[in-house]
């Protein structure tokens, strides 16, 4: 199993030599770091508490300029080793670091009482007690307290089984459907190129897969994972990750970035979530406030719309829309810290529950916190529902299920459940609710009925005109509204045309007869096609003739040749046989051989000719033709 601990307390407690006191490691790597004597950028090292476990500790600055960098090290920590020394006690960046852990949901820790060999038994004694008032109400109520000292060797040993046994009771991480690791570290190695370091966060990854940068979207390649310099065949979840990459520069890449696999995850400029307000001195959030949003190892300047009320105050609850200034990339779950722009502290903390969100327009803002107190609270069965239903004719994929915490091993069962119940169905690989298809199909049944009235020479109206209609994009979808449509029996459909009413035409008498005029007009005609204005003369019509061509197209007893002109099909099928029968015997056919073969003119036989090179049922080669693929050729 992997555990990530990060470390959380006031500058100068002791924090980076009680990890080398443990690990052996110094963690302070930069000059500046040495000699000033306070740690300025995280730090990382291995930490061995048993065969089973594979530990990495997280060194956090404890100065309040660096409070950004401890924000980025500890999100996506397992457990937090609380760090207070014995002779200052709780101090303010104690209380921040505390908060900081507590907003971001981290559910198992351990306190050290640092630098025992300073301090009076009496004070040390009041450091403890101090610290567990600071810890009432929180994770680390009850959690192990050890008092050490890395000078007298004091407690050490005690905190590591301490360490030990709550690393063994931390809830396994899921693995994952997908790579992801968010960066808090970029270099250059000589000979391997750009170096990137973080904690894998979910699936795993090994040499020469394939990732994308975000939010940059830029196409990577690994070409070595590591963990605390060994190379490792792949990383999984909760591990300190070094990965080579190919494809970008050192200067391209920047903290906060994620590598994560391709295909999943979106990155968005609008964020729904649930917060709470830290119970700090000064915390309070107001409607479009400018604040610092910490995610990922990342920070974004942000506004904060409240959607419920005009302002949060301290230990309140509520639902709000984040709008970044640069895109981030999240998914439903993952946890965050809000700074306040400044001066700058920690005010407020949160889960995201929509990664992808919408602009919310006050007059939607209880829509919407409706929509968030299922995504907060509900079932895997509710949430799919609800985003269905929410999402109408777009429809839910399956990365956007994902993209909404709904692990990919679950989807199928989950969507099965659900249609068998009714409540949403599956169609071209996405997910609709079946209170919109329902809509939908009666929608549908109305069109095509008014369009049936209005055009009772057509047979029906073509699936194109319906599906823009109904402003639905996905063809899918379209199938299954017309799907249903036939099954009720109050659709009818034949080729590309859908009509409601009945199967067959109610014509008048005096369409059937203008219609059967019109087909035996071209009958007559043989070889020569007729045009709308010729078939209106010879049939004595007194409006337009184009209904009922188009209707014994439909009926397959009418061909158009070029627009507007028609040749009966019986003829026009004889047309092909000769034409093929001519070829079989004859390689080619020049214009003159077509003209005789239809005792045609030059007028008819043209643009007959086109019409087959156009099917494919010739091929002209200079001024001859040749059988076409259409014709076996």
């Amino acid at each position: 199993m992997n555990i990530i601990i990060g470390t959380a307390g006031h500058v100068d407690h002791g924090k980076t030599e009680l990890i080398k006191a443990l690990t052996g490691k110094d963690t302070d790597r930069l000059h500046e770091e040495k000699e000033r004597g306070i740690s300025i950028v995280l730090g990382f090292a291995p930490l061995k508490l048993t065969d089973e476990l594979n530990v990495g500790v997280v060194d956090v600055p404890g100065h309040e300029r660096f409070v950004k960098t401890m924000v980025s090290g500890a999100v996506g920590v397992d457990m937090a080793l609380l760090v207070v020394a014995a002779d200052e006690g709780v101090m303010p960046q104690t209380e921040e670091h505390m908060e900081v852990l507590r907003l971001l949901g981290v559910r198992y820790g351990v306190v050290a009482i640092t630098k025992t060999d300073l301090a009076e038994e009496d004070l040390a004694g009041l450091v403890e007690e101090e610290t567990r008032e600071l810890t009432k109400g929180t994770f680390l109520e009850g959690a192990p307290l050890v008092r050490t000292s890395v000078v007298t060797g004091e407690g050490i040993e005690e905190l590591r089984r301490a360490l030990t046994d709550v690393a063994l009771s931390v809830e396994k991480l899921r693995s994952g459907d997908f790579f992801r690791m968010p960066v808090d570290r970029v270099f250059i190695r000589q000979g391997i190129g750009t170096i990137v370091t973080g904690t894998t966060w979910s699936g795993e990854v090994k040499k020469g897969d394939e990732l994308l940068v975000e939010p940059v979207h830029r196409k990577v390649r690994v070409r070595e994972v590591q963990s605390f310099d060994r190379t490792l065949d792949a990383a999984t979840p909760g591990l300190r990750t070094a990965l080579a990459l190919h494809g970008i520069k050192k200067e391209e890449m920047e903290l906060g970035y994620q590598l994560v696999s391709p295909g999943v995850l979106e990155p968005a400029n609008m964020i729904d979530a649930s917060i709470e307000v830290s119970n700090l001195k000064g915390a309070g959030i107001k409607n479009r406030q400018r604040v610092r949003f910490h995610h990922a190892a990342n920070e974004i300047l942000a506004r904060v719309i409240t959607l419920e009320g005009d302002a949060l105050g301290p230990g309140e609850k509520g639902f709000v829309q984040l709008r970044l200034e640069r895109p981030a990339v999240a998914m439903r779950g993952d946890r965050f810290v809000i700074r306040s722009y400044s001066p700058m502290r920690v005010i407020a903390g949160g889960t995201i529950l929509d990664p992808v969100a919408i602009k919310a327009r006050p007059k939607f803002f209880g829509e919407i916190v409706n929509h968030l107190r299922i995504l907060e609270g509900g079932s895997s069965e509710e949430i799919v529902t609800e985003a269905a239903e929410r999402e109408r004719q777009h429809g839910i994929g399956r990365t956007d299920l994902i993209r909404l915490g709904i692990g990919s091993s679950e989807i199928d069962g989950i969507v099965s459940t659900l249609e068998a119940a009714r409540k949403i169905a599956s169609v071209g690989g996405r997910v609709f609710a079946e209170s919109f298809i329902a809509e939908k199909v009666e929608e549908a049944v109305r069109l095509v009925s008014d369009f049936t009235a209005a055009n009772r020479l057509s047979w029906g109206m073509e699936r194109e005109e319906l599906r823009s209609r109904l402003e639905i994009e996905f063809v899918p979808l379209l199938e299954l509204i017309v799907e249903r449509g036939i099954n009720e029996g109050r659709m009818f459909a034949k080729d590309s045309l859908i009509r409601t009413g009945g199967g067959d035409r109610d014509l008048s008498a005096e369409d059937s007869a203008m219609l059967r005029d019109i087909e035996n007009a071209l009958e007559a005609a043989e070889y020569e096609f007729l045009s709308e204005e010729d078939l209106k003369d010879r049939v004595k019509a007194t409006g337009d003739v184009r209904h009922y061509l188009k209707m014994l197209e439909e009926e397959e007893k009418a061909v158009r040749i070029i627009p507007g002109c028609y040749m009966h099909r019986s003829f026009y099928e004889k047309m092909l046989e000769k034409v093929k029968e001519l070829l079989k015997n004859k390689d080619t056919m020049n214009v003159a051989e077509f003209k005789g073969l239809f005792s045609l003119s030059r007028k008819f036989a043209v643009p007959l000719l086109e019409h087959l090179d156009s099917k494919r049922y010739t091929v002209r080669v200079g001024n001859e033709r040749k059988a076409g693929p259409a014709a076996g050729g």
